[in-house]
């Protein structure tokens, strides 16, 4: 316990205090035309000095929603509209919020919160009530999450090796997938399966298919020599960024789609809108979040 709470308070610090990296959010649409994606040049929509990330689009497909954290040391949740082009404050808490997504239900948001006893717990938040953010039970030293369905929760759980756990939300339990996983977890189109990153050594990283109905692991493809983050376009394929660079594996490897080198120079977080309209990317500079 002692080790995990120590691990806990270092991603705390690392993300809330001195060593928050300095991050943009760029917006670009998606065509596809003849089989090949077309992205438009990426437009920079948060466009100031500090901290803005974890984008995720809303069901909806109208507009995204992101953590920024602005004049202070605490992070809040923020809502961008996609057609009237501006940033709106979604909360505004005492506490820190990252990594927001949709439930299921599509009714609240849900969000992992830094509280005041610099644990990491996760919540929901609903739409028709901000200010009651409702406490997902065992979820403690969670990092980030994914949604399978109403009841059961991949999480990302911080300890001597990061693990893939799954929470049933109904009895509280909590079942061991696998250790030594990356952050990045997304669910394939027809919501079967849920792809995420195991990382065998510092030079070996794969990405995994995680069957929703019976948990199975099935290994996909290995990753971009250095990157872990990714995503899922609506026909299935994955995408994947480095040094400006984006990706997809397509016949066993990875195929350069774009690159947005004279825009942004270099990224690392993606999200596509469910309906496959959007690409928004995290860029970042200096060192490599």
């Amino acid at each position: 316990m002692k080790i995990i709470i120590t691990l806990a308070l270092i991603f705390v610090n690392t993300l809330v205090f001195s060593q928050l990296p300095e991050t943009d959010i760029f917006l670009c649409t998606i065509k596809k035309s003849n089989d090949k994606y077309i992205f438009s040049n990426p437009q920079n929509i948060t466009n100031r000095p500090g901290y803005d990330n974890q984008p995720c689009f809303t069901s909806d497909n109208k507009q995204l929603l992101y953590v920024s954290v602005v004049d202070t040391l605490q992070s809040d949740v923020y809502v961008y509209d996609l057609k009237e082009k501006i940033s709106i404050q979604f909360t505004d808490t005492k506490e820190s919020e990252y990594s927001p997504s949709y439930t299921p239900s599509g009714n609240a948001i849900s969000i992992v919160r830094v509280d005041a006893d610099s644990g990491q717990r996760f919540y929901k938040i609903p739409l028709n009530n901000l200010k009651h953010a409702v406490e997902i039970k065992n979820t403690d030293s969670i990092g980030y999450a994914c949604w399978l369905n109403d009841s059961s929760l991949a999480m990302f759980i911080l300890g001597p090796s990061h693990s893939l756990q799954i929470l049933n939300t109904i009895t509280g339990k909590r079942k061991l997938i696998a250790s030594d996983i990356g952050r990045c977890m997304k669910m394939s189109p027809d919501k079967q399966k849920m792809y995420f990153v195991l990382k065998s050594n510092e030079n070996e990283w794969f990405i995994y298919t995680l069957n929703v109905s019976d948990f199975t692991m099935l290994r996909f493809a290995a990753t971009i020599t250095g990157s872990e983050d990714f995503a899922v376009l609506p026909d299935g394929s994955l995408i994947m960024g480095k040094e400006g660079k984006l990706f997809q594996y397509i016949s066993g490897e990875w195929t350069m789609l774009a690159d947005f080198t004279s825009e942004l120079k270099d990224f690392y977080r993606l999200a596509i809108s469910n309906d496959g309209i959007y690409l928004a990317l995290v860029a970042f500079t200096g060192k490599k979040p």
